[in-house]
């Protein structure tokens, strides 16, 4: 019920109650009552213990109580009041009522009659305070069922732009491995045959091949951001099992490797074997960047749980990082993001890039 629907039930009932020569009283006192009850969502027991003194000046006045504004005023002190003051209210009617109660009956005589009517005045003004704590209580549930469906929307939110940096990320860090060892490799292989100027025509089918391979997965990734779900694209992933065709595809002016292979060699989930096969990717890059010719050693080992590789080379001076590039970052990011770890040693002679990744075999 609206604030001034309910201001206006005192002048209402004491115009249906009051008489032609009681009016001019009544009707001032009641619209008074009106009027603090229009503050009462302000200022609830303070607009109650105006109405009661009001309501005590009609009594005294004209011995005739309208009632309505206490009552109104209870139920607003219900609904709206705060913590300790709800119960002040409610106790300091009740403590006035008491304490009316045997002037009352000194004045009346007839203890049974006015012992029942300050009953019936006690549960009326406790109910009605009672029917507005229960309109408070569920207001105070919607308030809070709406601020926990703001926090909700808002860490909804949040999470969404989360898995949005997350997808970037991802995507950024397959872009790099992707052209990063592609433009390497045809870099790699074109210099050797400028400076042998021999195979020509090899080298130049070699390095067209290392291009097509690279557009194909970048039309791979391309799909995937087009449809985001429920895209099949043609060309799958790369797996473990391709390392033989990536050593293979290296330039004769590049890194001599010598892929092994240890423990129960088995498929494993797709996510594991796309984040080894980056690993491998982006070492055999760096060393193909940085070393150039050099033997080195691709080792994949194969554990119960585990599943780590290795790739040790020479080191050439000081050509070789400290391990904080771009490159290895983004490795390091891709594995951790599975639950692995890489580590990245450099001895005197040699520099060696060691990850680790769970291992979770497909049956």
């Amino acid at each position: 019920m609206s604030d001034g629907l309910l201001a206006g039930l005192p002048p209402l009932a004491g115009w249906l109650l009051g008489q032609d020569a009681r009016l001019a009283v009544l009707l001032p006192l009641a619209c008074a009552q009106s009027v603090a009850l229009m503050w009462s969502r302000r200022f609830p027991l303070a607009a109650l213990w105006v109405v009661v003194g009001l309501e005590l000046m009609l009594m005294a006045l004209l011995l005739m109580p309208v009632l309505v504004g206490p009552l109104v005023a209870a139920s607003r002190l219900g609904a709206w009041g705060r913590g300790d003051r709800r119960v002040i209210g409610v106790v300091g009617v009740l403590a006035l009522l008491l304490t009316g109660l045997p002037f009352t009956l000194v004045a009346v005589g007839d203890a049974l009659r006015v012992v029942a009517v300050y009953a019936a005045l006690a549960l009326l003004f406790v109910g009605f305070w009672a029917v507005g704590r229960v309109d408070g209580r569920q207001r105070e549930r919607i308030h809070a069922l709406r601020a926990r469906s703001m926090l909700l929307e808002a860490e909804r939110e949040q999470a969404e732009r989360r898995a949005a940096e997350r997808e970037r990320a991802l995507l950024a860090r397959e872009l790099h491995d992707i052209l990063n060892h592609s433009v390497t490799t045809m870099v790699v292989d074109a210099e050797a045959g400028a400076d042998t100027r021999q195979g020509m025509e090899e080298t130049l089918r070699r390095v067209a091949h290392t291009g097509r391979e690279s557009l194909a997965e970048l039309r791979r990734l391309l799909g995937v951001l087009r449809q985001p779900s429920g895209h099949d694209p043609l060309s799958p992933p790369p797996k473990l099992e391709q390392l033989e065709d990536l050593v293979a595809a290296l330039p004769p002016g590049g890194p001599r490797v010598v892929l092994e292979r240890e423990g129960d060699v088995r498929q494993v989930d797709a996510s594991i074997e796309l984040a080894a096969y980056r690993v491998v990717q982006e070492a055999l890059t760096n060393v193909a960047k940085h070393a150039g010719a050099v033997d080195v050693r691709v080792v994949l080992a194969y554990a119960p749980s585990l599943l780590t590789i290795r790739v040790v080379n020479p080191v050439r001076g000081a050509t070789i990082g400290n391990g904080a590039g771009v490159g290895l970052i983004g490795m390091r990011e891709r594995v951790e993001l599975l639950g692995g770890s890489v580590r990245v040693t450099r001895e005197r002679d040699t520099f060696e890039v060691c990850a680790t990744l769970p291992l979770r075999s497909v049956t």
